[in-house]
């Protein structure tokens, strides 16, 4: 056992027992031991006063640890509906499920198994019951990566059809996989002819007397030369037809409409597409969506330093209920009065007319403001239009690659805490070296992170100083929308941030509440809203009752509820509700003040996992491939058990570790020293010393 101690600290030791025995046994004239005894009793009493001065140093001792792992098992198992919705659903729904537990049984049995269900998210094994609306097959294999890091694990195996719609490709990330992945492939694998509604894009709210797009995705297998009909209808209505001709076994085509938006309140849209007779699977042949006509329309201005690629990727989030004009560099600013909002891309700058500008917002002192700050932006100009933020420049002149990172702690309103995996992979913003200081009390959405630093600085921002502002630290947000398309193939975060943000800013203050819903539930998520109160001292109270009636604005049927009160907000869980779009009212009393607030939020069915229903074979022999494992069928289980018996990666590993502890932790010291001790102790008692 190596002592990894100073050669100066066993000296001085030694030399502090050398002395301590020698004013004892050599200087003191009154002990009169023979001579044998004496060179016994000084060795003794130098070990224990040296062994006792050097513990004083409190040094390291080298030891060697051993411990066995056996191998884990990692088994996965696919809980989305698209396993059990293909043509053989029965054999899943029953048999399937027989088999697979007595396979369960016999592996736990045999081997240390961890298990888990993946779909929407990945959690431990509970209840398979096929009923996830999404699969995120990438989230999987990054967390089995994370949670298993220089585990002994024997090999994964990983039960799916093979087909995911959240994340990426599962391939990208499985090549570099530290363990064997043995595939077992479930669902429909053959082919049939389909025909199906891959993607709709609509806006949700449109204003009255406006014509707005609506784009379908229509996609045909296996089909060459066939013909179909696309069919937009509401309430029965026939709104518009197409023809479609399919000149290829793998067609996918968009085809845009122009609907009328000509009565207020809620259109819903039913999309059909049919007229092949032979198709196994008609449930993804039809969609449903619901868009909200409203007699309102706001205005914003955008005023730019210059045209900004940021600028197109702001108006993508907006809907036909906005209005939006652009004035860029010298152009004539418009009276702000005229508008609802005011956007300032890197603006005041050296090129835009200040003295206007600033006159505008004073004549205007109620105009909310978004703030896009970026290298053009003039600092000192900046300081002088509000005073939440006192920025100067930096060390130096140059600029930072900034990114983002969710503040959970954010409040003003509500954002799903599962898009802060997505944001902290977003590409840089630009902004350049700045000493930013609070003045005044602010929220902050997203913070900056530089070079893997977390400063903790604002990069999204919100304030109200009388003036509702809002605050971006960077410039290229463009390109956060496109990595979002490229990761998830849509712009659902990016848009929620921006639209939200907006609203934010353009809706009027409460009188004390704030009320937290989301814009759309899926059919399969409880309906949760959470509210809050404040007193005219702006303190956060709880004890008034606070109801909410949910209005379903299609069928008209009412929902009538009290918000659960929690320690310093309340909270509402409505459970699921019907597809459809819902208005909501959230009354409370407080003192001789009443509160209301309004509000509308659409629940919508996913239908995802209804839109391919073919398992994906060569995805699953793929990730089999990378990873040195094997791929099998649903009906070969027990060949995969006696599989798992024959491979000889599944074995037992001994570890070795090396580690320093404190010698002073070591128990055999303290016996060591009592020994010695009580040998001295009974040696002089034998010879009459004591």
């Amino acid at each position: 056992m190596p002592i990894g101690i100073p050669i100066w600290m066993i000296v001085v030791a030694l030399l502090a027992g050398l002395a301590a025995a020698t004013l004892l046994y050599f200087r003191n004239k009154k002990q009169h031991y023979g001579k044998a005894l004496n060179v016994i009793l000084f060795a003794l009493r130098t070990l224990i006063v040296g062994l006792v001065v050097l513990l004083l140093f409190n040094p390291l001792i080298r030891q060697k640890f051993s411990s066995v792992e056996t191998p884990t098992i990692i088994l996965a198992h696919d809980n989305s509906a698209s396993v059990a919705l293909c043509k053989d659903s029965v054999f899943y729904k029953n048999d399937y499920l027989t088999q697979f537990e007595q396979f369960r049984g016999q592996l736990n049995a045999d081997f240390q198994v961890d298990e888990y269900l993946f779909g929407e998210d990945v959690r431990d094994f509970e209840n398979l019951d096929f009923s996830d609306q999404l699969t995120d097959m990438s989230s999987l294999v990054k967390t089995l990566d994370r949670r298993y890091y220089k585990r002994n694990v024997g090999a994964v195996l990983l039960f799916s059809d093979g087909i995911y719609n959240r994340g990426f490709e599962p391939e990208l990330v499985a090549e570099n996989f530290p363990f064997p992945i043995h595939t077992v492939v479930l669902g429909d694998t053959v082919a049939y002819p389909d025909l199906a509604i891959r993607n709709v894009h609509y806006n949700k709210v449109v204003s009255l007397g406006a014509t707005f797009p609506v784009r379908v995705t229509v996609a045909a297998r296996d089909l060459a030369g066939r013909k179909a009909q696309l069919t937009l209808s509401s309430g029965g209505r026939v709104l518009e037809k197409r023809d479609i001709e399919i000149p290829s076994n793998r067609f996918s085509k968009e085809i845009d409409f122009m609907l009328d938006a000509t009565k207020q309140g809620v259109l819903p849209i039913d999309i059909e597409v049919n007229g092949i007779s032979e198709e196994e699977q008609l449930l993804n042949n039809v969609r449903h969506i619901f868009v909200e006509v409203l007699d309102q329309k706001y205005k914003l201005l955008c005023v730019a330093n210059s045209p900004h690629p940021d600028l197109g990727a702001l108006r993508s989030v907006l809907n036909d209920n906005y209005e939006v004009d652009f004035c860029f560099g010298k152009d004539v600013l418009p009276e702000f009065e005229d508008y609802d909002l005011v956007i300032l891309h890197q603006v005041p700058s050296a090129r835009t007319d200040f003295e206007t500008l600033r006159k505008q917002l004073e004549k205007n002192v109620k105009m909310p403001v978004l703030f896009i700050v970026g290298n053009d932006t003039d600092r000192d100009m900046l300081n002088k239009l509000q005073r939440v933020f006192e920025l100067h420049s930096g060390a130096t002149n140059t600029l930072m690659d900034v990114k983002a990172h969710q503040n959970t702690a954010f409040a003003t309103f509500t954002f799903d805490s599962k898009a802060e995996q997505l944001i902290a992979k977003y590409p840089p913003l630009a902004l350049p070296h700045l000493e930013i200081n609070t003045l005044k009390s602010h929220d902050d959405l997203l913070l900056q992170e530089v070079m893997g630093i977390k400063s903790g600085l604002p990069l999204l921002s919100f304030a109200n100083d009388g003036r509702k502002m809002a605050f971006l630290f960077g410039t290229n947000i463009w390109r956060w929308r496109l990595f979002e398309y490229y990761q998830n193939k849509n712009h659902d975060v990016f848009d929620e941030m921006f639209s939200k943000s907006l609203k934010y800013l353009l809706l009027s203050a409460n009188d004390g509440s704030a009320i937290y819903a989301k814009e759309t539930y899926y059919s399969n998520e409880p309906v949760v809203i959470t509210a809050e109160l404040r007193n005219p001292n702006n303190e956060l109270v709880t004890d008034p009752d606070l109801t909410i009636q949910i209005v379903n604005k299609l069928t008209g049927e009412t929902y009538d509820y009290t918000f659960s009160k929690r320690d310093h907000d309340y909270q509402l869980n409505a459970g699921l509700l019907p597809e459809g779009l819902y208005s909501y009212k959230v009354e409370a009393q407080m003192g001789e003040r009443k509160i209301s607030v309004n509000g509308t939020f659409s629940v919508v069915s996913i239908g995802i996992e209804e839109q391919q229903l073919t398992a994906d074979v060569e995805r699953m022999r793929t990730l089999a491939r990378l990873t040195n494992g094997k791929c099998y069928t649903a009906r070969e289980l027990q060949q995969l058990f006696a599989d798992l018996h024959n491979d000889s990666r599944i074995t037992t590993v001994e570890h070795h570790e090396s580690r320093f502890e404190d010698l002073i932790h070591s128990k055999w010291i303290f016996f060591v020293l009592i020994g010695m001790a009580a040998i001295e102790w009974l040696l002089r008692k034998m010879f009459g010393s004591y």
